[in-house]
C-alpha cells in the first residue's frame, strides 16, 4: 500500500501524494499499458544511446588518427619508421587506456558483458549493476586505436541496463524487469543496423530465448522507436552499402544455386568455429599470462597492432573491410587466386586478432568481427564459385553479404536474428532470402555437431552455468527430476477379481487415491482411481455389487518409467482426471510395476521446486 504525506506537508505535496497514488493505482489496473509505455521509453533512451555511441566511437577514431598523423608529420627524415612504430603502438596504447579505466580506476570486473545478461535473464536477476554500462562505455576507445572487436555487444549491455534502470525506477514486476532487458538489447542492435525486425528477433532468440506473445509486443515497440529515433539523428549513415541491383539480379533460383550456398554454409561454419575456439585460447593463454590484469590489454594491443602493420584492414571493428568488398569490381580471371589467396589470409587475420583483442580484456563484442569474417569467406567462396560454375553462380558479392550471416549465425548461435538483420541490412531485398536460409541452416547445424555452445554460451559453460538447462527449469520447475524420487515404493494392489466391496473398503482405509491392479505373476493390468469407483458406486446398489476390480480397471491408464522426467507426470496429471500414475519396469515381456505417483505428491514437489527457483 503507498503512504501517504502527512496533512503538514502542504497542498502542493498533498496534490503530488494523490497523484502519485493514483498513478500506481493505474498502473495496476493497466500492467500490459503501463509495459508498454516503458518500452517505448527504453526505446527512445537507447535510439539517442546509439546515436552518441557511434559519434563518440567517430570522434574517438578521428582524434586518434589525427594524433597518430601529428605525431608521424614532426620527423619528416625517418617518417617511415616512425609511423610504423605509431601503427604499431595505438593499439597498445588504446589497450593500456582501457585497461587503466576498468582493472586500476573503476576496478571493474572484465569479461564478456551479453552472457552475463544472458544469466540475469535466465535467473530472475534483472537488477542489472550500472557499472555494466560504465565498461561498455569504453569500448570506442578499444575500437578506434584499432582494437578487433565491434560495438554491438556493448551497445546490447547499455540497453540492457537502460532497460533494468527504467524498470527499476518504475518499480516494476521482476518478469517485466527481464522483458525491459529484453527491450533494451534489441532496441541497441535495431539503432545500430537501422534492423528493427533483426533487433527483435535477436533479442527474443538470444537474451530471452522465448517468443511468448506477452514478451513480443514491448520488445517490438521498443526496437521500432529506437530504429526510428537514430535514423532520424542519424539520417543516410547505414553500417554497410547496399548491393547494386545488377548484383541482385545475379541470383537465379536453382539446384546449383543451393549446392553453392551450402558449401557457403559448411565455409562459414568452419569459420564460426574457429573463431569460438581461437578466442578462447587466449582468453585462457592471457588468463595464466603473468602480468597484472590492466596491462594485459595493453600486450594484447600491442601484438594487434604488429598484425596490422601486415594488414591494416583487420584493425577496428571493419566495417570499412566489408564495404570495400561489397563496392569491388570483379576481379580479372588472373588475379582470381591472388584475390582468393587474400580474401582467406584476411578471415583468418581478422580472427586471430579479434581474439587477441577480447581475450586479452580489450572491450567490445563479436557480433561485427563475426560480420567481417564472414563477408571475407563469403566472397572467396563466391570467387571460387564463379570459377567453376561460371553460367550458374551469383555474383561473389552476393556470396560475401550471405557469409556475413552465416558466420554470426555459427558463431553466436542467433541463426534466425542473423537471417534478418542482413536481409534488412541489405535493403529487404527478397532476391537474398533463399541463399540466406540456405547458407545459416546449414552453418548452424554443422556448428552445433562440430562443437557445444556459442561465443556467449560457452562463457557460461564454462563458469559452470548452462543457460539453456536454467530456462528449462524456469518453465519447468521439475526439469530433470525423475519419478523415482517422487514415486511411493509402498502402494496398493489388487487382484482383478477382487469384489467391489473389497476395494471400497480398502478405500476408506487407505489415504491413497488410487491402486494398481496386477494378476497373480504381478504383471499389471492397470489403475483404479477414486473416479472410476464413484462411477460405479453411482449405479446403485443393485448394479455396482457384481462388480470386481477387472470391470473396473482402466487398462489403458497412462504409466511412467523410474527414470521418466518428473514433468511428465505433471503434465497427466494436467491433462487428465486420473490421481494415480503406475510406474512400471519390463520384466520377461510384461510390466511389473514397482510405485505410484500420485497427484498430491506431485504438485507439492512442483511447489517447492519453484519456490527454490524463485
Amino acid at each position: 500500500m503507498t503512504p501517504s504525506l502527512p496533512s503538514r506537508a502542504g497542498l502542493p505535496a498533498r496534490g503530488l501524494d494523490l497523484l502519485r497514488q493514483k498513478l500506481h493505482l493505474w498502473t495496476q489496473r493497466h500492467e500490459e499499458a503501463w509495459l508498454f509505455l516503458m518500452a517505448s521509453l527504453v526505446g527512445l533512451a537507447m535510439g539517442v544511446a546509439s546515436v552518441l555511441f557511434r559519434m563518440l566511437l567517430r570522434v574517438s577514431h578521428r582524434f586518434f588518427h589525427r594524433e597518430a598523423e601529428t605525431f608521424v608529420g614532426w620527423r619528416h627524415g625517418i617518417g617511415d619508421i616512425w609511423s610504423l612504430l605509431g601503427q604499431a603502438l595505438l593499439p597498445a596504447a588504446g589497450g593500456l587506456v582501457v585497461g587503466l579505466l576498468i582493472y586500476r580506476i573503476l576496478r571493474l570486473k572484465g569479461g564478456h558483458g551479453v552472457p552475463s545478461v544472458m544469466k540475469a535473464v535466465a535467473t530472475g536477476q534483472v537488477n542489472l549493476h550500472p557499472s555494466m554500462a560504465i565498461k561498455s562505455a569504453t569500448a570506442p576507445i578499444t575500437i578506434a586505436t584499432g582494437g578487433s572487436a565491434g560495438p554491438e555487444g556493448p551497445i546490447i549491455e547499455i540497453g540492457a541496463v537502460v532497460g533494468s534502470s527504467i524498470g527499476s525506477l518504475a518499480r516494476a514486476r521482476k518478469d517485466m524487469m527481464g522483458t525491459l532487458v529484453g527491450c533494451g538489447g534489441a532496441a541497441g542492435i535495431a539503432a545500430m543496423f537501422n534492423a528493427p525486425i533483426g533487433g527483435v528477433v535477436f533479442a527474443l532468440e538470444l537474451i530471452m530465448r522465448d517468443f511468448h506473445v506477452r514478451k513480443f509486443g514491448p520488445i517490438v515497440i521498443a526496437a521500432v522507436i529506437a530504429s526510428v529515433t537514430s535514423s532520424a539523428l542519424l539520417p543516410n549513415d547505414p553500417a554497410f552499402h547496399r548491393l547494386a541491383e545488377t548484383t541482385l539480379q545475379t541470383i537465379e533460383p536453382s539446384g546449383f544455386l543451393v549446392l553453392q550456398f551450402l558449401a557457403l554454409g559448411a565455409a562459414c561454419a568452419a569459420a564460426g568455429v574457429l573463431l569460438i575456439n581461437i578466442l578462447y585460447w587466449f582468453h585462457d593463454l592471457f588468463h595464466e599470462f603473468p602480468a597484472p590484469l590492466w596491462v594485459k590489454p595493453a600486450i594484447g594491443g600491442l601484438t594487434v597492432g604488429l598484425i596490422g602493420l601486415l594488414a591494416p584492414g583487420v584493425l577496428g571493428e571493419g566495417y570499412e573491410t566489408v564495404n570495400r568488398v561489397i563496392l569491388a569490381a570483379g576481379p580479372a580471371p588472373q588475379q582470381i587466386g591472388v584475390l582468393l589467396q587474400t580474401l582467406l589470409i584476411l578471415a583468418l587475420l581478422k580472427i586471430l586478432v579479434t581474439s587477441i583483442t577480447l581475450g586479452s580484456g580489450g572491450t567490445g563484442g563479436t557480433f561485427a568481427p563475426a560480420m567481417v569474417a564472414g563477408a571475407l569467406v563469403g566472397a572467396a567462396v563466391g570467387l571460387l564459385a564463379d570459377r567453376f560454375f561460371p553460367t550458374t553462380a551469383p555474383d561473389f558479392r552476393v556470396f560475401a553479404m550471405v557469409g556475413m550471416a552465416g558466420v554470426v549465425g555459427s558463431s553466436l548461435g542467433t541463426p534466425l536474428a542473423g537471417v534478418l538483420i542482413i536481409y534488412e541490412v541489405a535493403g529487404g531485398r527478397y532476391e537474398l532470402v533463399l541463399p540466406l536460409m540456405i547458407t545459416v541452416a546449414m552453418s548452424t547445424l554443422l556448428a552445433s555437431r562440430m562443437r557445444k555452445g556459442s561465443i556467449y554460451t560457452l562463457s557460461l559453460l564454462r563458469d559452470g552455468f548452462d543457460v539453456e538447462s536454467q530456462q528449462r527449469r524456469t518453465r519447468d520447475p521439475l526439469e530433470g527430476m525423475p519419478v523415482r524420487d517422487l514415486m511411493s515404493s509402498t502402494f496398493l494392489t489388487v487382484r482383478p477379481d477382487d469384489p467391489l466391496p473389497r476395494l471400497l473398503s480398502l478405500l476408506e482405509e487407505s489415504e491413497e487415491n488410487a491402486f494398481a491392479v496386477a494378476d497373480e505373476r504381478g504383471r499389471l493390468r492397470g489403475v483404479i482411481s477414486t473416479n472410476d469407483l464413484r462411477s460405479v458406486v453411482n449405479l446403485g446398489e443393485i448394479g455396482g455389487a457384481a462388480f470386481i476390480a477387472g470391470d473396473i480397471v482402466d487398462s489403458n491408464a497412462p504409466v511412467l518409467r523410474p527414470d521418466s522426467a518428473a514433468g511428465k507426470a505433471l503434465e497427466i496429471f494436467s491433462t487428465t482426471d486420473v490421481e494415480g500414475i503406475a510406474v512400471v519396469e519390463d520384466e520377461g515381456g510384461a510390466r511389473r510395476c514397482v510405485g505410484m505417483v500420485f497427484r498430491g505428491d506431485v504438485l507439492r514437489a512442483y511447489r517447492k521446486a519453484a519456490r527454490a527457483g524463485g
